[in-house]
This record gives structure tokens, C-alpha cells and sequence, in this order.
């Protein structure tokens, strides 16, 4: 029996409906290659200089992953591939993929799909198509850094996601007398209204 630990995820990929990466971010050394074995090794991280990202190994698994999946008809799904547990979605010409070691929970990887097809569905106006997916790359790639660090899960609220990604506070009325600052405003107001009287 393993440690307990926190959910891991090795890597979130979004392939178009002939298998060709649209975007991808990958989190484990298991996707990179070991470049000098003098130097000293830091196996958790990409930052260590004896590793460096190997784009073979990700277009091999991404082709395996889109010929398992390539004629799946389901809104949502889970396989096993390789030592790999892939959660994916389709959408209306592309497929989101979220992959964590075969050990992982697959209702928490399910959750971080949910997520990042949310988040996403609300930053391209609901219009889940390769062309406006590829007009909000940016936002794609932001979606993905609010989502996922290094791994491991940060936020699971698309809403929350989303006004990551957009640079918004959650949302607040200032306007409304509940606010403490509009309530700090008003009485500076009438306070000032006194003095001047």
C-alpha cells in the first residue's frame, strides 16, 4: 500500500479530432528525458538540469491515447492506458484529456476535467469549437496554470477558474450597503457633510 498522498495529475492534453495536439501541459518526469546522470538527481521536479521535456514520448502517448479513444461517443469517460489513468471529454471537434498515475481516483480526476471543460466552456461563450478554442489560447494555457501546478490540483471551481483567468476579484457589489468599504465610504460622506455644515 502506497503512502497517502495528494491527487497527482501527470499531465492535461486537448487533441483535435484527427489526433493532432491542440494544447498540452505535462507535469512528470515520466514524459522527459534523463540528460546527464553525473548530475545530481531531483526526481520532482522539471527544474532539475539533468532533465529536459521529451516531445517524442508525448506525441507516442497522445497518439495512443486518440486511437483508444478516437471512436468513444460518451460525454465522459475513463480508461487505463499504459500505467496511465485518462479521464476524457468530447467536445464538439476536439477531445480534453486529464491523465494521473492508474492509482489516482478516477472521481477526483473526473472533477478536474469537469473543471477545466467548465472553465473553459465559459471563457469561449459556450462555443466549444477548435477554431474559438484556438482564438482563446491564451486563456486555454491560463486555464491550465488555475487549474494545475506542478501537478498538483489547486482549484476545482470553474467560476473561481474563471475569474482567475480573467483577472477578476470574486464577484462584489460595491455598491451595496453590506460591503464594509461602501459602508466605510458613507460614513466619510455624512461625516464630511457635518463638518462642512
Amino acid at each position: 500500500m502506497r503512502p497517502a498522498s495528494l491527487p497527482s495529475i501527470t499531465s492535461l492534453v486537448i487533441l483535435d479530432n484527427e489526433g493532432k495536439r491542440i494544447a498540452a501541459k505535462y507535469y512528470s518526469l515520466e514524459w522527459c528525458v534523463l540528460v546527464s546522470p553525473r548530475k545530481p538527481l531531483n526526481l520532482n521536479t522539471y527544474s532539475s538540469c539533468a532533465y529536459r521535456k521529451n516531445p517524442q514520448k508525448q506525441v507516442a502517448f497522445e497518439q495512443a491515447v486518440f486511437n483508444k479513444t478516437n471512436a468513444a461517443t460518451q460525454e465522459l469517460d475513463v480508461i487505463v492506458l499504459e500505467h496511465n489513468l485518462v479521464v476524457y471529454r468530447n467536445a464538439v471537434d476536439f477531445q480534453v484529456y486529464a491523465v494521473a498515475p492508474k492509482f489516482e481516483n478516477e472521481v477526483i480526476l473526473a472533477a478536474v476535467l469537469q473543471a477545466l471543460h467548465g472553465a473553459l466552456t465559459t471563457l469561449t461563450s459556450g462555443v466549444m469549437e477548435k477554431h474559438v478554442l484556438l482564438e482563446h489560447f491564451d486563456e486555454c494555457m491560463l486555464t491550465f496554470d488555475e487549474l494545475i501546478d506542478d501537478g498538483f490540483i489547486l482549484e476545482t471551481d470553474p467560476d473561481i477558474i474563471c475569474n482567475r483567468v480573467s483577472m477578476q476579484d470574486s464577484v462584489v457589489n460595491l455598491g451595496s450597503i453590506d460591503h464594509p468599504l461602501s459602508q466605510a465610504l458613507a460614513n466619510a460622506k455624512e461625516i464630511s457633510r457635518n463638518l462642512l455644515r
